[in-house]
């Protein structure tokens, strides 16, 4: 680069965070090398000047090489935050939730069933097999290093298999539906019981020409209530609630005609990573398709707008996607709250989890059901509450 030349710089990346961003494909050539990355390919090294045929002085330069049509840098950071952002819907969006909840979504054995939203004119999905192999056979690799974490991850898709959120697919049975993998990865978090997260990438192309998965998908923002008025609520009566709904995703079941096109990888045998590769797909909503906050958030109001109660209105104006802040009168209305509201969510298969309150009673009755937050501080809303002492608090950086 000259010093004539000009760059707008868009993005700064930590070299804390370069490996959180960074993937498995890279391009070699002549000059610069490519690393495909979540944010587009990333060129690093040499470049050479047309005139001398010899490289320029700039020892590292990292360019963020993509379409438009094919990635969009405010979407990457929406589908990061699990597809949630602060776009309130206009009339014909909240007409499609209607439309949307009266085709396709369904209550049956105690449990609701909801499909994929589908773009009416989407391009062919493609199976996305070599790459969802080659990429969880990296991951796999990776892990064998820590053999701590590969256990984890291993027992995490165990328990997803023993509580009927995946299952194994019979790849002898042919299969009239889509087919499409897709691959998975680590996120680490900073827990002592469950240190690592699974995240599957539904944004991954089989090639450049291909759709993901994510691009045959209507992109739908949930239909979320105000933050603000959610915590000004939650402080202007006496007796505050916290709760939220335990593994919210995938307690929606995943409609049959749409589970082939969740399929991933994992090893057949957890405890050898030399095992073949077995098949599996998702039986429920999978946390990571872009339309997956739509569909839960459709499928709770659905629930919620059943009922004509005093607590299913109240659960329905303090939700914000799996979490609910509310706060009552005095001990009667939140004692009536409380019971209310765990049978209705339970007759959906739903488990109301961490409970907290700034009534003993609450917390006492949370506590005597296995349902009460275990955590001091509990996390409302991106900020930490004390409800022993009724300090609402900011998060230390």
């Amino acid at each position: 680069m000259t010093q004539q030349d000009s760059l707008e710089i868009s993005l700064l990346v930590g070299a804390d965070h370069y490996w959180d961003i960074v993937e498995d494909h890279i391009v070699r050539g002549n000059g610069p090398t490519a690393v495909k990355s979540k944010i587009g390919y990333l060129l690093s090294g040499p470049s050479y000047s047309k005139k001398t045929n010899t490289s320029k002085t700039s020892m590292f330069n990292i360019l963020i090489s993509h379409k438009d049509e094919e990635y969009n840098l405010e979407r990457f950071w929406n589908l990061e935050s699990i597809g949630i952002n602060s776009k309130e819907l206009d009339e014909d969006d909240d007409d499609y939730i209607k439309a949307y909840q009266a085709r396709s979504i369904e209550f049956r054995e105690n449990k609701y069933f909801a499909r994929l939203p589908w773009k009416q004119d989407h391009d062919e999905l493609p199976t996305n097999l070599a790459v969802t192999k080659r990429r969880t056979e990296n991951v796999i690799k990776r892990l064998t290093q820590k053999p701590y974490m590969l256990k984890k991850y291993g027992n995490i898709i165990q328990e997803q298999e023993r509580r009927g959120f995946i299952e194994r697919v019979d790849e002898t049975a042919e299969s009239q539906e889509k087919i499409h993998y897709i691959p998975h990865h680590p996120v680490q978090k900073e827990s002592s019981t469950t240190p690592i997260r699974i995240v599957y990438d539904c944004s991954c192309r089989q090639s450049a020409y291909s759709p993901s998965l994510n691009d045959c998908l209507l992109d739908i923002p949930p239909k979320l209530n105000d933050l603000t008025k959610i915590l000004m609520r939650f402080r202007a009566n006496p007796v505050a609630i916290t709760t939220d709904i335990e593994k919210a995703f995938l307690h929606v079941g995943l409609n049959e005609d749409d589970r082939d096109a969740t399929r991933f990888l994992w090893l057949s045998n957890p405890s050898d990573p030399t095992s073949n590769l077995q098949t599996y797909r998702f039986k429920s909503v999978l946390f990571g398709a872009t339309c997956s906050p739509f569909m839960l958030n459709a499928t709770i109001l659905k629930h919620l707008q059943r009922y004509n109660s005093t607590t299913s209105t109240l659960m329905e104006r303090d939700l914000y996607v799996d979490n609910i802040l509310t706060s009552l009168q005095n001990e009667d209305e939140a004692n009536t709250y409380y019971k209310e509201a765990r049978t209705m969510m339970k007759e959906a298969g739903f488990n109301l989890r961490s409970w907290t309150s700034n009534s003993e009673n609450i917390r006492t009755l949370a506590k005597t059901e296995n349902v009460l937050d275990k955590d001091i501080n509990t996390k409302v809303l991106g900020m930490l509450w004390n409800s022993i002492s009724d300090d609402l608090m900011y998060q230390k950086c």
